[in-house]
C-alpha cells in the first residue's frame, strides 16, 4: 500500500494506492474538501453522502491520475464548476 502526502500546485493532498485485485489499484487523492477516486469506488454513493468528488477510470498510479480526465462527478462538485471530460490538473485546486 501507497499512503503518502503529494504537493501539487501550492496545495497538499493525501495520496492512497492500494492493491485490491489481480489489476488496476483502488486509488484515492484526498484534498481539503474533496476527493479523486477511481473506479472501484461508486460515484452515486458519494452523492448520496453529500461529497465532492470526481471519478477518473484507466489509473494506476499518481502520474496517471494527474493526467486523466474526469469520468464522472458528484453534484456537488458539479456546483464548483466540475463537470465530465475536465482535465484533473484543471480541477485539482478545487478539491
Amino acid at each position: 500500500m501507497i499512503n503518502q502526502e503529494i504537493e501539487v500546485g501550492n496545495k497538499k493532498y493525501e495520496y492512497i494506492n492500494e492493491k485490491l485485485g489481480k489489476k488496476a489499484p483502488m486509488i484515492i487523492v484526498k484534498g481539503e474538501t474533496g476527493y479523486i477516486m477511481c473506479g472501484y469506488l461508486n460515484v452515486d454513493a458519494a452523492n448520496s453522502l453529500g461529497d465532492i468528488a470526481v471519478r477518473v477510470t484507466g489509473v494506476n498510479d499518481i502520474n496517471d491520475v494527474l493526467n486523466s480526465h474526469v469520468n464522472s462527478c458528484t453534484d456537488n462538485a458539479s456546483k464548483l464548476g466540475i463537470k465530465p471530460g475536465d482535465k484533473i490538473m484543471d480541477i485539482i485546486d478545487k478539491l
